[in-house]
C-alpha cells in the first residue's frame, strides 16, 4: 500500500496487511480468494471503534445534554453517508480494491463509509485504541464544526423540540393546530400554532401542514423557551 496514502491517514501501519485488507471489498476477494481477506471483520470492529469514541467525545463536549438528544447527534456523526464523506476527504474510494463490475460504478453508495469503518478498525488493531481514537478524532476535525454543518435543527426541528419538552412534561405534551390560512389552490398556505398546556411556544407558515409545524417549530426553539 502506498506511503502516500499512509502519509494522508496520519499513521504508518507496523502491519501493512491491515490496511490492504481494509481497503479490499468482499467482491474483489470473490474473484482474487488467494489474494487476502476482505474488510468486513475489521468493517465490525471500526464500527465499535467510532460507537465509542464518538460517544465518549460527545458526552464531554455536551455535558448537561440529555442522552436523547446525545443519541440524535451520535447517529448525525456515525451513519453511512457522514462516514462516506470522510472517506472521501481521506481519498480512501480511490484506493479501494473492487471487483471488475464494481470498478465500473465505484461500488454501492454504502462502500466508502464501510471503507472508513473498516480503516479504523484496521488502525485499532495496528495500534491500539488510543492511536484509534487519535486518528477519528483527526479526521472528524472539530465536532461543533461539523454538527453545525449537518444543520440538524433544521433537518428534524419537531423532533428537536419534543427533546427538549419530554423531560419535564411527557410525550404528549406538545399540541400542533394547524390550519388553512389562505392563497389560492395551487399555492394555499398553512398555519400553524404549537402549545404546552395553554402556552403558545411558536407559530409558523408553509405550504403544507408539515412545512407549517416545522416552521412552528424552529421559531419555538429560536425562542429558547
Amino acid at each position: 500500500m502506498t506511503d502516500s496514502l499512509q502519509h494522508r491517514l496520519g499513521h504508518t501501519f507496523a502491519r501493512p496487511a491491515l490496511l490492504q485488507q481494509a481497503l479490499t471489498h468482499p467482491g474483489y476477494s470473490n474473484e482474487h480468494p488467494d489474494d487476502g481477506d476482505h474488510y468486513q471483520r475489521l468493517e465490525f470492529l471500526g464500527d465499535a471503534v467510532i460507537q465509542f469514541v464518538v460517544t465518549a467525545a460527545l458526552f464531554q463536549l455536551r455535558p448537561v445534554e440529555r442522552e436523547g438528544e446525545l443519541s440524535r447527534l451520535r447517529v448525525a456523526l456515525t451513519n453511512g453517508l457522514f462516514l462516506g464523506e470522510l472517506a472521501r476527504e481521506l481519498e480512501l474510494p480511490a484506493h479501494l480494491r473492487l471487483s471488475a463490475a464494481e470498478q465500473k460504478t465505484g461500488g454501492s453508495p454504502t462502500v466508502a463509509g464501510d471503507a472508513y469503518e473498516a480503516v479504523v478498525g484496521a488502525v485499532f488493531l495496528d495500534a491500539g485504541l488510543s492511536v484509534a481514537q487519535a486518528f477519528i478524532m483527526r479526521t472528524y476535525g472539530d465536532l461543533e464544526t461539523r454538527l453545525a454543518s449537518l444543520r440538524l435543527d433544521e433537518a428534524n426541528p419537531k423532533g428537536r423540540l419534543q427533546e427538549r419538552v419530554q423531560p419535564t412534561h411527557g410525550t404528549g405534551a406538545l399540541r400542533y393546530e394547524t390550519v388553512l390560512s389562505g392563497g389560492p389552490d395551487h399555492a394555499k398556505e398553512y398555519t400553524s400554532t404549537i402549545f404546552l398546556a395553554d402556552r403558545v411556544l411558536g407559530t409558523g407558515s408553509g405550504s403544507s401542514k408539515k412545512a407549517a409545524e416545522e416552521s412552528a417549530a424552529r421559531a419555538a426553539l429560536v425562542s429558547k423557551m
